[in-house]
């Protein structure tokens, strides 16, 4: 199917890469911290059966650009809700990962009336929903492209994007039930994300579901895609 390739300038100069194709309902994917929207190449050729896709690389990510000095979520909701006045998009569906998920979350407070549906794959809303494990890594990771940083000015840009991972998004338990986009919390029972969390998530939001996936991790969406794929249209389906 023809997958058309495009650029969206945003009010600062940024480019925000992401591919169109398909037919139907609008669906954006959005990938996680420091990944592109070929993260979901396991979903595109199904979903676009029956959806029109719209697969994004996040600012300052993949083949997108920053030119603010900044990086944050909010951000990155002004220009999806850019791309969508682009394409004249009134609402669509979300399904994010890790980060494309707390991005998807942001967006739909900022967007309420712009979301039709909203999937999550393993996101937080707080850093603490994260094992423990994951955040020193984190961190230890954060620390050393700093001191790079020092050697390879390039590298502040990818600092950036780590420090996401580092602070809550900013949305509270009151800004989760205001949530009004059925909404699918799926997630792998060996995720770095805990599972008290994502059922915190899933208990605050109205009209949410939540599946666990046994045997699965972070990865659920490239490990088990046919799993994955079934359950995300399954729910858009019946929704």
């Amino acid at each position: 199917m023809k997958k058309e390739k495009k650029y969206a300038k945003m009010a600062d100069g940024s480019q925000i890469y992401y591919e169109k194709s398909g037919h139907g309902l609008p669906l954006f994917l959005l990938h996680g911290n420091d990944g592109s929207g070929r993260f979901f190449s396991k979903q595109v050729a199904i979903f676009q059966r029956y959806y029109t896709v719209y697969q994004i690389d996040s600012r300052g990510h993949g083949r997108s650009t920053n030119a603010a000095n900044v990086l944050s979520f909010h951000l990155m909701a002004k220009d999806l809700n850019t791309i969508m006045r682009l394409e004249k998009i009134e609402q669509a569906d979300f399904l994010g990962f890790s980060d494309g998920a707390n991005l998807a979350l942001v967006f739909t407070d900022s967007f309420p009336k712009k979301v039709h549906h909203l999937i999550l794959n393993s996101g937080n809303t707080l850093v603490t929903g994260v094992r423990f494990s994951a955040r020193v890594a984190t961190n230890c990771h954060y620390t050393l492209i700093w001191l790079l940083a020092w050697i390879y000015p390039k590298l502040r840009q990818k600092l950036l994007v780590i420090q996401l991972l580092l602070h809550d998004i900013g949305l509270s338990k009151n800004d989760l039930k205001r949530i009004k986009a059925p909404t699918l919390i799926i997630v792998g029972e060996k995720d770095v994300i805990k599972i008290s969390h994502s059922r915190y998530i899933a208990q605050t939001i109205p009209h949410a579901t939540f599946v666990l996936v046994s045997k699965q991790g972070h990865q659920l969406a490239r490990k088990d895609p046919k799993r994955f794929n079934r359950e995300v249209l399954q729910f858009l389906a019946i929704n």
